[in-house]
């Protein structure tokens, strides 16, 4: 929490000093102008891009947690503060943490000696945002900003675009549209299988552990706060529990796919906490066009899935698994990590 709020600090101060010193930034002579029709925002570090006018000076002050320009076509200044999570929060917390989000920022705009217009809950690029309305005085004229802040599981992030007061009728519906191209991904790395040529991405706040006795059957286990993971490569030849496995999962017959089930619901079965298993699932189809079993079922609260592959000689299981309550977030990163693996 402490972490969100120290971002939240950050953003509110320099958005309002971006209002205050609008007119000078836009004549700092370190900056440049970037032509084109559109330009793509992706900050590869925090997890967030935006489309905007391809038109806009850059400030070259700018880093990976601050994005600041000017857009000459509209008059308007933009900043853009992001701060990643070193652990996603628990989709229990977020109402609270959107909560405590717009209580500091109401109390940031208080401070500010801004006058606060509207404060705000809405929808925006998929997610919840606090957009807070206010106007204020400075050098050059009255001006007005538009923020919204973005309480997240990832991380906290906050968009500004200040303008003059008297341009704010014509620009609601502009910043509107490039809001509404807002988009936040998760934060990844590429990891390898231990003793292959495997490889997959997971997010980048997770830790890898190599090392037994963490899952001896695994060659890699990683997680976070929200969902875990991990990997096995076995040697078929090794491992008579996958001696019903034939040499590929293309081109099966019918008789063969349930040869299969048949034994991995043996296997699930035989297990210490197999009496605790239900709703299992099994489907074959194409994984990064590949052909593979993607095998699915609830334990005790807990979600488990398998996209299994057979190659080389090896029963391949890239493994998930998380709480039921972290659902939302848990899949969004899966469809992510399982579109990335290679073998």
């Amino acid at each position: 929490m402490k972490k969100m709020i120290l971002a939240l600090a950050l953003a509110a101060a320099a958005a309002v000093s971006l209002g205050a010193v609008m007119a000078e930034e836009t004549e700092t002579p370190s900056a440049a102008a970037v032509p084109s029709s559109s330009y793509v925002y992706t900050n590869e570090k925090t997890g967030i891009s935006l489309t905007l006018p391809g038109n806009r000076v850059e400030d070259k002050s700018s880093n990976d947690f601050q994005y600041r320009a000017y857009l000459p076509d509209s008059g308007m200044s933009l900043s853009i503060l992001s701060h990643e999570m070193n652990q996603p929060l628990p989709s229990a917390e977020m109402k609270k943490e959107q909560a405590k989000a717009r209580k500091f920022l109401e109390e940031s705009m208080r401070n500010s000696g801004e006058k606060q217009v509207s404060l705000k809950q809405e929808k925006v690029g998929g997610e919840t945002a606090i957009l807070a309305e206010t106007e204020g005085a400075g050098q050059n004229g009255n001006f007005s900003v538009l923020r919204y802040v973005f309480p997240l599981q990832n991380g906290t992030y906050m968009v500004s675009w200040t303008m003059k007061k008297e341009d704010l009728k014509g620009n609601r519906s502009l910043v509107k549209s490039m809001m509404d191209t807002v988009r936040f991904f998760p934060v990844m790395q590429t990891v390898s299988v231990k003793g292959t040529a495997y490889t997959y991405d997971i997010p980048a706040n997770m830790r890898v552990d190599y090392d037994p006795p963490v899952a001896p059957d695994h060659v890699l286990v990683a997680g976070n706060r929200n969902l875990m993971t991990g990997v096995l490569a076995l040697p078929i030849k090794e491992n008579g529990d996958f001696s019903f496995l034939p040499a590929s999962l293309s081109s099966l017959t019918e008789a063969q796919k349930q040869n299969i089930v048949d034994h991995f619901k043996a296997k699930l079965a035989s297990e210490s906490t197999g009496k605790y298993v239900k709703n299992v699932t099994f489907r074959f189809m194409p994984i990064n066009g590949r052909d593979g079993l993607v095998l699915d079922f609830d334990d005790q609260g807990d979600h488990s899935r398998s996209y299994i592959f057979v190659k080389d000689g090896r029963y391949i299981s890239f493994d998930y698994i998380y709480n039921m309550k972290e659902k939302d977030y848990a899949e969004k990163i899966i469809r992510q990590s399982v579109s990335s693996i290679s073998l």
